[in-house]
């Protein structure tokens, strides 16, 4: 090898090295900076899901409220549910039937978090319905997407 290297003229020695040097930045670019960036950026976008996350559970705590003593509203599950959406402006896009356990399947377009929210906590609040089972993720544009969330009547 040696005796290669000697055999070079100083030019070919000169366009090696800046060769290997050009090798050895790509494959440090590939193998040790861009896989460093990619998990900086993916980490950021997590913390970010984890904070509109936390973001909507304050918002519905928020809204929530006190049920104490309420007398509740004695409308039927299905009917509550439907009046109630229209209060709101909830785009129900299914609404199942009542089911012999007493529940309801809803499927609502999408629709601002805080809506949601104050929906779900004016059918605690004023009917003594409340959420057995909610699908519910962040879409875009401050959206969520509930795409399904079946209600029953608190015990």
């Amino acid at each position: 090898m040696t005796a290669w290297w000697q055999d070079l003229s100083a030019r070919e020695r000169v366009l090696i090295l800046i060769a290997g040097g050009l090798g050895v930045a790509v494959v440090l670019s590939l193998l040790v900076i861009r896989p460093i960036a990619d998990w900086q950026s993916d980490a950021a976008r997590k913390a970010q899901t984890a904070r509109d996350g936390y973001e909507l559970t304050l918002a519905a705590a928020a809204v929530a409220g006190d049920r104490g003593d309420n007398q509740y509203n004695p409308m039927a599950l299905r009917q509550a549910v439907i009046a109630t959406a229209k209060n709101w402006n909830v785009d129900l896009t299914r609404i199942g039937s009542e089911t012999p356990e007493g529940q309801v399947e809803v499927q609502v377009a999408p629709i601002a978090g805080d809506a949601l929210f104050a929906w779900i906590a004016q059918l605690e609040n004023q009917y003594g319905i409340s959420v057995a089972f909610a699908d519910i993720a962040n879409g875009s544009g401050g959206m969520v997407n509930a795409q399904i969330i079946v209600f029953e009547r608190m015990s």
